[in-house]
């Protein structure tokens, strides 16, 4: 939190968007007070590490968007989230069915920033450089509905940057080898973003 506060305040973005594991499973009730104090809009979804619990006390925050229950319009954008992991690899007490959940979501085109906790399968997704542990079904979505940037964590070992078909994807998981990413968006151009690292 202290270096998310400290991005903040050096880079001054427009909005903060949370790809999920805001509260690892404790301490949630200081961390959403904590998000919901930062003098930038806050936009974020739930991670394998956030309990349900955070569900209203998130969706009642002054300054916090649970993309999971609102697809959320800002300026030429529209953000749409889907909160929990997905049931692979790793199962959690809050995987989603994720071909329903993928299939209920809106229309997604160049203006949509998708925001998910696990990446795509294949894409900055691999385990201690050794294994993919990214979602198939999330992969095939990507190719075909094309939105303009996809945003994940989940996979911490994987920061970065990569092309998934017309889909600019970017892990931007906070640990040991990054602390976020910075991402510029402008209509009608391609998304510019760098990974920051400690």
């Amino acid at each position: 939190m202290d270096a998310l506060f400290s991005m903040v305040d050096r880079h001054g973005p427009d909005l903060v968007v949370v790809a999920g594991d805001l509260t690892h499973f404790f301490n949630w009730r200081t961390c959403l007070s904590q998000l919901d104090s930062l003098r930038v809009p806050v936009l974020a979804i739930r991670g394998n590490t956030d309990l349900n619990r955070i569900c209203p006390p998130m969706q009642q925050a002054a300054n916090i968007t649970d993309l999971d229950a609102c697809p959320t319009k800002i300026q030429a954008f529209s953000f749409v989230g889907v909160g929990g992991t997905l049931p692979l690899p790793f199962v959690s007490k809050i995987c989603v069915k994720e071909e329903a959940r993928l299939a209920q979501l809106p229309f997604m085109g160049p203006d949509t920033v998708m925001v998910v906790h696990p990446p795509p399968r294949g894409v900055l997704d691999k385990v201690g450089g050794r294994f993919h542990a990214g979602s198939p079904a999330l992969a095939r979505f990507i190719k075909s509905a094309g939105p303009g940037l996809v945003l994940c964590g989940h996979i911490h070992d994987a920061p970065g940057i990569a092309q998934l078909g017309s889909s600019m994807v970017i892990n931007c998981s906070m640990g040991k080898s990054s602390m976020g990413a910075i991402i510029d968006l402008e209509k009608g151009a391609l998304p510019q973003a760098i990974v920051l690292h400690p």
